[in-house]
């Protein structure tokens, strides 16, 4: 740009048998800059409104050629003072028209939301286009072919609009692996994008290269024989690099997905140790914490002998805190202690017929007698591991038990099988759970009352999620206080042994 205000062919064109740089080429090159500096600092509107007014300039240009119609935007800022290489007076070239509309649409593209955008995949295809566009363009002047920086009779692309291009189109391939690397995963798509576009460019070089020699040669050889027609060679070469491309492309996706498989069976190794170490961990520590525990509560019962009579009421309630807290720490430590056992040995699955294991679960649950348990269970038979069904039913009546608000109650169990899963559905009369909480009560250690007001160790329903899962099963909650009183927990396993999740020790 400067070099048309002060007139300078040194800037504007380099050399002077070399197609200078457009005003307007220039000035898409500075809207371009300044939108990818907006893109850097994520400024939204600033890098959409200059990638649109880049996209604007060059659609118009474009349009121009194959119209014939001039809309006056040549000379619309700057009368040029030179037409080296020029069809129309500051007119860029079609080809930098076309790469300057892929700019444009890129700097749109770089802004659109992060997650599950077309927008981004689409950069992906744009940026390496440009990139190769402008490799072509300098190909071009080092070889000598005009074919490859110059289309038809119309304006060539200058050496530096090449050059300009080949830097953006670098900046554009980096920021769009970046947009890629921040979704968090990888796709096959991010590495064939940028190599089948490098295939298509370095194709459509060569084609062009051997099109032009094939017609430079015809018309060589006509004047010595008038029948000599032109070859299918450029036919030919253009069909095979495309089968070629497609073969790239179906190599790097296969070669991509090996690579990811094996990525995610070492994290997955690395996850399955990490989980063996910590429930080996969370065992170790509830064990190992009890003997201190048991020591304090100890200590507490010998000062309570030895102040006898002389103790008073204040310290007589601080002992017994000492002994409550003492308690509550060693519930917790056996509630974390069943927790980390929940799936430790390796799983046996077995059918059961659940009328017989449902009244096997509520006899040793020992329930107060104030409460009714009825089953309807039919003769549903379930494949699975004995010990961790169990668990899951006992777990759920003791929290049907403990959470209730009443001394009596009832609780109904229900069978509901379907071709695809057995269901087994618990429900209570108790006070109910707001549908606020019904993920939270899953959580280890979680409670809905304090611990002064109930002691629990808000393990229960997490032991019940951790064998669920360990089953293959799901569990489900209905609740709403502010209907009617009650809860009722769905548990479903699927039907059959191979629906039913393998699990070994540690996962």
């Amino acid at each position: 740009m400067l070099g048309w205000w002060l007139q300078q062919p040194a800037i504007v064109q380099i050399n002077p048998g070399f197609t200078p740089m457009q005003f307007n080429t220039a000035l898409c090159f500075s809207l371009c800059g300044a939108g990818l500096w907006g893109v850097a600092l994520r400024r939204k509107w600033l890098a959409i409104g200059l990638g649109a007014a880049v996209c604007g300039l060059a659609g118009v240009t474009l349009l121009q050629y194959p119209t014939g119609w001039s809309f006056g935007v040549d000379e619309l800022f700057m009368t040029h003072f030179t037409s080296v290489e020029t069809s129309h007076p500051g007119r860029m070239a079609p080809n930098t028209a076309v790469a300057f509309l892929l700019s444009g649409t890129f700097l749109i593209g770089a802004m659109a939301p992060a997650q599950g955008s077309w927008a981004h995949s689409a950069l992906l295809v744009l940026s390496p286009a440009i990139l190769g566009m402008s490799l072509l363009s300098l190909a071009g002047y080092a070889t000598g072919l005009e074919v490859l920086f110059g289309w038809s009779e119309y304006t060539r692309m200058a050496v530096h609009t090449s050059v300009g291009f080949l830097v953006f189109g670098a900046g554009a391939v980096c920021k769009a692996w970046r947009l890629e690397a921040e979704r968090g995963y990888s796709r096959s798509f991010s590495v064939i994008a940028p190599s089948v576009v490098a295939s298509l460019t370095l194709l459509a070089g060569l084609w062009m290269a051997l099109s032009h020699y094939e017609a430079e040669r015809v018309a060589l050889l006509i004047p010595i024989n008038p029948e000599v027609a032109r070859t299918a060679l450029p036919e030919v070469v253009l069909i095979t690099g495309l089968l070629v491309t497609v073969l790239i492309g179906v190599a790097v996706h296969y070669v991509h997905e090996a690579r990811e498989t094996e990525r995610l069976r070492a994290a997955n190794d690395e996850l399955r140790a990490a989980i063996a170490e910590l429930d080996t961990f969370a065992h170790v520590a509830s064990h190992d914490l009890k003997a201190p525990l048991r020591g304090i509560r100890q200590l507490a019962t010998w000062l309570r002998k030895d102040l006898d009579d002389a103790e008073d009421e204040r310290v007589s309630r601080y002992l017994g805190q000492i002994d409550t807290r003492v308690a509550r720490m060693q519930d917790l430590l056996d509630a974390l202690l069943s927790y980390s056992r929940v799936g430790r040995s390796r799983r046996q699955t077995a059918s059961i017929t659940l009328a017989e294991a449902l009244a096997g679960v509520v006899a040793m649950a020992d329930l107060p007698q104030t409460f009714q348990v009825s089953v309807e269970a039919g003769n549903a038979v379930l494949e699975v591991d004995p010990a961790l069904f169990d668990a899951v039913m006992l777990n759920l009546l003791a929290n049907a038990v403990k959470h209730h608000d009443r001394p009596e109650g009832e609780i109904r169990i229900r069978v509901l099988e379907s071709e695809a899963a057995i269901t087994v559905s618990l429900a209570d009369d108790g006070p109910g759970i707001e549908p606020r909480f019904h993920q939270k009560i899953f959580e280890i250690f979680q409670t809905l009352k304090p611990r002064d007001e109930l002691e629990a160790s808000g393990m229960g329903l997490a032991i019940v999620r951790k064998a669920l899962h360990h089953t293959g099963g799901d569990i489900r909650i209905e609740s709403d206080p502010s209907k009617a009183r009650g809860t009722v927990f769905h548990v479903s396993w699927p039907k059959g042994e191979r629906h039913v999740r393998q699990h070994t020790l540690g996962f």
